[in-house]
Formats: C-alpha cells, structure tokens, sequence
C-alpha cells in the first residue's frame, strides 16, 4: 500500500483548513513550521504532538485519475524518549476539495531520539513523488 497510491485512502480537509494550509505552502520547495489551524482536524488529537511542518511541490503531481498532489504535512510527537514523525500527502480531487492520505512512515527518520537534532527536510520527500518533482 504505502508506493501505490491507487491504494491510499483519502480525507477530505474542511475549507478553512484547506485555505490555511495552501496559504501556508505559497512558496514551493520551503518547510514552514505550521500552527494547528493549517493542520486537518483529525491530525489535532494526536497524543504528543509537539511540531507540525508543511512544504509543497513545485509542480503538482498527477497521483491518480482524479488526485493531484500539492504537497507534504510533516508531524512530529514525542513517546517518552523517542520522537516519532509522520508524513501526509495533502492533494486536490477532481471536484476541487483538498484531502490527505497518511501517515506514511516509510522513511528513516520515522523514529528518532527526541535529544537528536534532526534536519526538518529529512521528514519530507514521500515514495508517491520520488522521481516525479
């Protein structure tokens, strides 16, 4: 499931989320540090959240008939003494609503010590997009 994104479920994102999140993603190819209002509901209630970051693509990219992909969402939340990332592909549907699919976690920096001090790019860069940006 995690490289085919045929396979992938997609949440719709509600239009004020929507609206902060691309405002936040007007520079493509950035990390911006992001607060919770640009961030989908249903990430909110993760227990330990301690940083959320957003970074668009420079070119959208066709995932599949009818999706196309704006960008990442990057969540970081703490479990004791290991910090934990999550990765989200935030995208458009046909119809104009903008949705998300994740968590991805297949990267290498899915876990790390939270006293390690880790380059915010490292938790961006998603297998849908390898080789397509």
């Amino acid at each position: 499931m995690a490289d085919d994104p045929s396979k992938v479920k997609w949440h719709a994102i509600n239009s004020t989320t929507a609206k902060n999140l691309t405002d936040q993603t007007a520079t493509p190819g950035l990390v911006n540090p992001v607060e919770s209002n640009a961030i989908p509901e249903q990430l909110k209630s993760i227990p330990g959240t301690v940083d959320f970051y957003v970074s668009s693509y420079a070119t959208p990219i066709p995932l599949t008939s009818g999706i196309t992909a704006g960008g990442e969402i990057a969540l970081v939340r703490h479990d004791g003494e290991t910090a934990k990332a999550y990765n989200y592909i935030f995208a458009t549907s046909s119809n104009g609503l903008v949705c998300f699919s994740g968590p991805h976690v297949d990267f290498p920096l899915h876990h790390f010590a939270t006293s390690t001090a880790v380059a915010v790019e490292s938790l961006f860069g998603h297998p849908f997009t390898k080789g397509k940006t």
